[in-house]
């Protein structure tokens, strides 16, 4: 097999595909399978002058019938010789980066540059821009050989290098959400990004990792910052983590919620150092963080030394529930990571079991004992009451949840959830309000003949 490196136009290139020597062979090679849009961000690529991967090409000589044919077949870059040639046949219209962003999801600072190209098919491109398209040079590699089985050995060989990942493409993307990803993740073939010892050293990953850790990571922040801001919690699929990198590529890598997170972790290392039990997996390291963000805010520090042995015994429980695939563990946590367990509902249902039973164990002391409830016993009253408000019956939004106290703060009230009642910002009652509705709970809910017999017996 010969190889030779050469240089080839646009033009050129399309010339020969019109003239049929530009052949794709059938009977190894995929068809067509770029969509669209990918087709036109390669075209986009080209006018901006990015480079293009290497075309190879085998070149072909036949004789038959005692005449001479020669050809060049497509052994590599199939799908980007039919973008070009689609464009230069006026098929295709080049995004406009602002109007189309949506779509086409470029960076800020390409949205932020004039684009000359934006909307135009090949006629409607200015004549400066035709020329540059069709001068543009693309580096090819020609095989020659008359075996052709070589030619399709190479093929296989060009192909059979592994494809970037999700997360590998996220790490290009500019922004200062990748930035601290990379940061905390880890990225160690770069000096500045060797990530936070809560992932080098307390969270699984296989020895193949090829960014696995820093997906875990960016879901992690995404589940984070949007609880803490909004309320809300995130899906993360794969379509979901690519949308928030790229609605933060303003982000701003040394904000307080950064700062608040970096406390969480590094709070996590020193739990978790001495420990000798299994590393975390990717939703066991998600609760413990968002569980542990509210334990240093809105507790008493009591809770650091029970944490470890809470969180062994939930394991130890759901590890139990797990193997017998019955029980609360599995029911309201095992099985709710194996199904739909990237969706924001799956993951607040689970780390809703997961703060019940650590907090039965840890027994915290709120910082304020006499007034607010902490963000765990909300979302423990809220589920333990279906998401029903106390006072219209209507389901409540979580970002339109309060929390009231039956018996009154002012009146004795304790802050625990026993005398706590989920509802809506606007039904809160105040006032002689409160004073009605806690006479009516107390009559909805006060105990049976038969309950009060079995206390009684209890008691004996």
């Amino acid at each position: 097999m010969d190889l030779t490196s050469d240089k080839i136009t646009i033009k050129e290139l399309l010339e020969l595909k019109k003239n049929s020597m530009l052949i794709v062979n059938p009977e190894y090679q995929r068809a067509a399978v770029w969509s669209e849009n990918q087709q036109k961000k390669l075209i986009d690529s080209v006018l901006r002058g990015y480079p293009l991967p290497l075309i190879y090409l085998h070149h072909k000589k036949r004789v038959i019938a005692g005449m001479q044919s020669e050809g060049l077949e497509i052994i590599d870059g199939q799908q980007r010789i039919n973008a070009l040639y689609r464009f230069g046949e006026s098929a295709l219209k080049l995004f406009d980066p602002v109007k189309d962003d949506k779509v086409a999801r470029f960076p800020s600072f390409i949205k932020d540059t004039p684009c000359s190209w934006a909307r135009c098919d090949f006629l409607s491109l200015p004549d400066d821009l035709k020329t540059r398209f069709l001068t543009t040079k693309i580096f090819i590699v020609k095989v020659t050989t008359d075996i052709e089985d070589e030619a399709r050995d190479l093929f296989i060989r060009l192909q059979a290098g592994l494809p970037l990942n999700a997360q590998e493409k996220r790490d290009a993307w500019p922004g200062g959400f990748t930035e601290l990803v990379l940061k905390l993740g880890g990225k160690p073939e770069i000096t500045r990004h060797q990530g936070h010892d809560f992932f080098n050293r307390h969270v699984s990953k296989n020895s193949k990792d090829r960014g696995e850790v820093r997906q875990l990571c960016a879901q992690i922040c995404m589940l984070f910052f949007e609880r803490l801001e909004h309320g809300n919690w995130s899906d993360i699929g794969t379509q979901k983590v690519d949308d928030y990198y790229y609605r933060n590529l303003g982000f701003d890598i040394d904000s307080p919620l950064v700062k608040r997170l970096l406390k969480a972790l590094d709070v996590a290392v020193q739990l978790f150092s001495n420990q000798t039990s299994p590393k975390l997996k990717g939703h066991e390291a998600i609760h413990v963080i968002l569980l542990l963000d509210s334990l240093i805010y809105e507790y008493a520090p009591n809770w650091k030394t029970n944490f470890i042995r809470a969180y062994d015994s939930f394991k130890a429980k759901a590890a139990n529930d797990k193997k017998q695939r019955s029980g609360e563990y599995w029911f309201e946590y095992g099985a709710l990571t194996q199904t739909q367990s990237a969706e924001g509902r799956t993951i607040q249902r689970r780390h809703a079991f997961f703060v019940q039973h650590m907090m039965r164990e840890l027994n915290p002391l709120l910082l304020d004992t006499n007034r607010i409830f902490g963000n765990e016993e909300r979302e423990i009253v809220y589920y333990r009451d279906q998401k029903r408000c106390a006072v219209c019956k209507q389901e409540i939004r979580w970002q339109d949840l309060e929390v009231h106290h039956i018996e009154e703060h002012q009146a004795g009230g304790q802050t625990i959830i026993e005398n706590a009642v989920p509802v809506h910002k606007d039904c809160h009652p105040k006032g002689q309000k409160a004073v009605e509705f806690r006479l009516q709970w107390l009559e909805n809910n006060k105990p049976s003949e038969s309950d009060e017999l079995l206390r009684e017996l209890g008691n004996l």
